[in-house]
């Protein structure tokens, strides 16, 4: 039987493999794989992960780096009929513990067995674990068959993926299957994929992006192709495309605005197979989109989404009308939602707002994710019931985005922010998350962060008041913070003082605050 847009991602995955077996599903740095190929080594690992006592409703720890072992991990995973905990390996190791702990996880998927032992070593809890590296000496050597995949049901754990969070703690968004299916089938569809596809994987493979680069790839029976490095720069990465003849590319806002500018500097033609250009995770600007268009470049999909509507929710793609009306450097639109997702700006007592007036928006759908993993109280603060649903039992999440409708049926427009959550390089950033981080330190008695701009885009400060005495150095409460958090949750400037400046009630004034201190 065909799949249907509700069949979920890795039952869709196999169907491929069946039907089209000898297409290319993988292509990396350490070789290929075909659908066939893939199926068999994830099979293989699933059923090590069977064998652990892995299955529905488990969190497995996605141990791996981007390649062929991220994609058969992965795929491993959920053939199992379990969820993959995606976290960024190069994290501290104190991060990656409280990440184990929020999700519960005892199970993991390594390259082998040295790899394995210093994930538990990491993480300091024994991990079952499965192995992603074929007994084959080769990629292209056959893999022993296993039994077949999981009939994984609809509503169970697709995933958990950590966001900042408020309270000083990462949040655990839980996505479902069934959510996750309805997203590939329509991004899939969105961005025209073809089994002729060859997809760039350039995300980290602890953004969800990474997902949406090679889900709806896998599932029209494209190639996904990862790239070594995608820190190099667009320049450095245009011969790249060229030789692997890449049609899609989804690139994070700031990295393809370097490029268009980089264009416009120095005009010259893009790699002939690129037909379309995905941009998101950031505010991008109209005169950037302009000037792409006027040099003939593919057209530019601007994407608005988070963790907790399943990755994308709206998307904008402007055409020559909309282009020549831009006035000036403004905020690309946030677009029209995707098919599936409903979008809302509601005022204060949640009524819907006028077009052109602000409100905060607010998403429902089948894009929402479950909740907050093990976080009941957390998840019914932010996932609430959606009073406009045709149907009880409907939920809405609260995005926290000031927007509004443009006039006369036109697209979301983003504001800005109703809360303390900024983006840093791609990343949502709770400032009190990084105020509790730099609050834990015991010379600290008082702490205040900000984002303010910077010639790389918005980076992340801090004023800290200090016990008297302390000899604390702001270099040294730095490297602090950087043994026990990300990069991008640390301030990039650390300025203290013998105390905050408060009003009389005892608040913040932001106004006295003196300039960041240079590093």
């Amino acid at each position: 039987m065909s799949p249907t847009e509700t069949t979920p991602v890795p039952l869709r995955i196999a169907h491929r493999a069946g039907t089209t077996p000898e297409a290319i599903a993988v292509r990396a740095a350490e070789g290929e794989l075909t659908y066939r190929q893939f199926d068999r080594r994830a099979r293989a690992v699933a059923e090590e992960l069977r064998a652990t006592g892995a299955g529905p409703e488990d969190t497995v720890l996605l141990g791996v780096r981007r390649g062929i072992h991220w994609a058969v991990g992965l795929l491993g995973i959920w053939y199992a009929g379990a969820a993959a905990l995606l976290v960024d390996l190069d994290a501290p190791d104190e991060r990656l513990r409280t990440l184990l702990e929020a999700a519960g996880t005892r199970h993991a998927v390594a390259p082998d067995t040295y790899a394995a032992a210093m994930l538990q070593r990491r993480t300091g809890r024994e991990l079952f674990w499965a192995a992603t590296t074929t007994t084959a000496t080769t990629t292209t050597a056959p893999t022993p068959a296993a039994g077949p995949p999981a009939r994984t049901a609809p509503g169970s754990l697709a995933y958990v993926l950590f966001t900042s969070g408020s309270t000083g703690l990462p949040k655990p968004v839980a996505v479902g299957h069934a959510g996750l299916a309805a997203q590939v089938a329509t991004l899939a569809e969105r961005y025209g994929l073809t089994a002729a596809d060859a997809v760039l994987q350039f995300a980290a493979p602890a953004f969800d992006v990474s997902l949406e680069e090679a889900l709806p790839t896998w599932c029209t029976g494209g190639t996904a192709v990862f790239v070594t490095d995608n820190l190099l720069s667009p320049a450095e990465l245009e011969p790249f495309l060229a030789e692997q003849r890449i049609s899609v590319v989804n690139l994070p806002t700031p990295y393809w605005t370097q490029w268009a500018k980089d264009l416009e500097r120095a005009p010259r033609a893009l790699p002939g197979a690129l037909r379309r250009v995905v941009i998101g995770s950031d505010a991008g600007r109209t005169a950037d989109l302009v000037s792409w268009a006027a040099a003939g470049h593919p057209p530019v999909v601007s994407c608005y989404g988070l963790t907790e509507s399943t990755i994308t929710a709206t998307s904008y793609e402007p055409g020559p009308a909309e282009l020549a009306s831009f006035a000036g450097d403004e905020l690309i639109p946030l677009g029209e939602p995707l098919a599936g997702v409903r979008a809302y700006v509601l005022d204060e007592e949640l009524r819907e707002a006028p077009a052109g007036t602000p409100g905060e928006l607010y998403l429902a759908g089948s894009c929402l994710a479950r909740g907050y993993h093990g976080r009941p109280a957390l998840t019914s603060e932010r996932f609430v019931a959606d009073p406009f649903a045709g149907a009880p039992g409907e939920r809405m999440y609260r995005t926290g985005d000031r927007v509004t409708w443009a006039p006369g049926g036109g697209p979301l427009v983003f504001l800005g922010r109703a809360d303390d959550q900024v983006k840093i390089r791609g990343h949502r950033v709770e400032l009190k998350e990084v105020e509790a981080a730099v609050a834990a330190h015991p010379d600290v008695v008082d702490v205040v962060a900000r984002a303010v701009a910077a010639a790389g885009g918005p980076q992340l400060a801090a004023w800290a008041a200090l016990t008297p005495g302390s000899a604390l150095t702001p270099d040294a409460l730095r490297r602090h913070l950087l043994a026990k958090m990300p990069g991008y949750l640390v301030p990039a400037t650390v300025t203290l003082m013998e105390r905050l400046p408060r009003t009389p009630g005892g608040k913040l004034d932001p106004r006295a605050l003196p300039a960041p201190a240079p590093r």
